[in-house]
C-alpha cells in the first residue's frame, strides 16, 4: 500500500517501533497500531548490533542517500518513531479493500525542503486547512524510483511540521490532519495493554490488534485482541505477547500449538550433525533463546515470554556482521 511504502522508507535505515506507547496526533479508533521507537532501539544492545548489520546493505544506504539529498532528511539524526495505525472501512471491519491508514513519522524535518522537492517534480498536491498534501505513489516514486502497485490506495504525504510527516490514506487524510493539529491523544485500548506498554519503559516496538475488526484473524483463530511489547531493561532483551480469545477453548488450543511449536524447535535446532564448531554455536545460541520462551495464560488468554540476555544476542548478531564482512573482503566474492 502506498501509505505504507512511504512511511517505511522513512524509516528504512533500521530494519524491523518509545519508552510508552506514544499516540498523540493520531486520530481515535485504529483497530491496529505498530510503533517503533527509533532513538531507544538505536540505544539498545541489540539496536545497534542489527544497526550495524543493516548498514552493511547497499540498499539501505542508497535509503539513507536519497532521504539526505532529496529531502534534508538525516537517517542516523533526524528520525525519531514512527506508528501506523490501520482503520477499519464503514463496515467497523478491517480488510483489503476498506481500510484505511495513517502513518506518523516524528523527528526533524525541513517542511520547506519536502515541498520544495514536491513542487520540483511536479507532484499532485492538494491543499488541507494550512498543509500542503502531496500523492504519495508520485511522491515515493520520485524518490525512490520505484512505482506503486496498480492497486494501491491512494494516499498523501504531508510535512505537517518541522517534528512531524504523515502519511494518510486519502478518505482518512483530513481527520488525520485535525487530529494532528489538535495533538490528540488518541488511543483507546484496553486497560491491561496500556498498562503494560506503560511500565515497559526502554522498549522500543510495540503492537495492538483489535482482532474482532480482523475479519481472518478472527474466524481462523477465534482471536479478540493482541499485544505485543519488545525491548530491553538493564541486561536482557524482553518480549512479552499477550493474545485475548473468544473462549477457553481456543486459548487452551493456541497455547498448545505454541508448546509443540516450540519442542519441535528445539529437536530441529538440536541436531547438529556436520555443523562447523561456528555453525554449532550459532545453534547452540537459538536453543537457548528458544528454551527460554515461558508460554502461559489462563481461560480466555494465552501468553509468551521472553528474557534473554541482551549482551550475548548482541554478540551473536555481531558474528554474522563479522561473517559477512569477512565474505565480502575474500577474494572469491570480489
Amino acid at each position: 500500500m502506498r501509505f505504507l511504502l512511504a512511511g517505511l522508507i522513512l524509516s528504512f535505515s533500521f530494519g524491523p517501533a518509545q519508552a510508552a506507547l506514544n499516540t498523540e496526533s493520531l486520530p481515535a479508533g485504529a483497530a491496529g497500531i505498530v510503533s517503533m521507537d527509533i532513538t531507544t532501539f538505536r540505544a539498545s544492545k541489540v539496536g545497534q548490533a542489527i544497526e550495524k548489520l543493516a548498514s552493511m546493505k547497499a540498499k539501505d544506504l542508497e535509503a539513507s542517500r536519497k532521504l539526505s539529498d532529496k529531502l534534508g532528511i538525516d537517517s542516523k539524526k533526524d528520525l525519531q518513531d514512527i506508528v501506523v495505525a490501520i482503520y477499519p472501512g464503514p463496515d467497523g471491519k478491517v480488510a483489503e479493500k476498506n481500510a484505511s491508514a495513517v502513518v506518523l513519522i516524528r523527528g526533524k524535518f525541513l517542511p520547506a525542503t519536502i515541498d520544495a522537492f514536491g513542487a520540483k517534480n511536479g507532484i499532485t498536491a492538494k491543499t488541507v486547512g494550512k498543509h500542503k498534501a502531496w500523492e504519495a505513489g508520485a511522491f515515493i516514486e520520485k524518490l525512490t524510483g520505484e512505482k506503486p502497485k496498480e492497486d494501491a490506495k491512494d494516499a498523501y504525504v504531508v510535512a505537517h511540521s518541522e517534528s512531524l510527516m504523515i502519511v494518510a490514506s486519502k478518505e482518512f487524510l483530513e481527520r488525520a490532519l485535525a487530529a494532528a493539529d489538535r495533538r490528540e491523544q488518541s488511543a483507546l485500548l484496553p486497560a491491561a495493554v496500556a498498562a503494560k506498554f506503560a511500565s515497559a519503559r526502554q522498549s522500543w516496538f510495540y503492537l495492538y490488534v483489535d482482532a474482532s475488526k480482523m475479519q481472518a484473524a478472527k474466524a481462523e483463530f477465534g482471536a479478540e485482541g493482541i499485544s505485543l511489547v519488545l525491548g530491553e531493561n538493564a541486561s536482557d532483551l524482553q518480549l512479552a505477547i499477550a493474545a485475548n480469545f473468544v473462549s477457553a477453548e481456543k486459548a487452551s488450543t493456541m497455547r498448545k500449538q505454541l508448546q509443540g511449536f516450540q519442542a519441535l524447535s528445539m529437536m530441529g535446532l538440536s541436531n547438529d550433525d556436520g555443523k562447523s564448531p561456528e555453525e554449532k554455536e550459532e545453534m547452540g545460541t537459538l536453543v537457548e533463546l528458544v528454551q527460554k520462551i515461558r508460554i502461559g495464560g489462563e481461560g480466555k488468554q494465552a501468553t509468551l515470554d521472553l528474557d534473554y540476555p541482551a549482551v550475548k544476542l548482541a554478540q551473536a548478531i555481531g558474528r554474522v556482521v563479522d561473517k559477512a564482512q569477512k565474505s565480502a573482503a575474500s577474494p572469491a566474492a570480489k
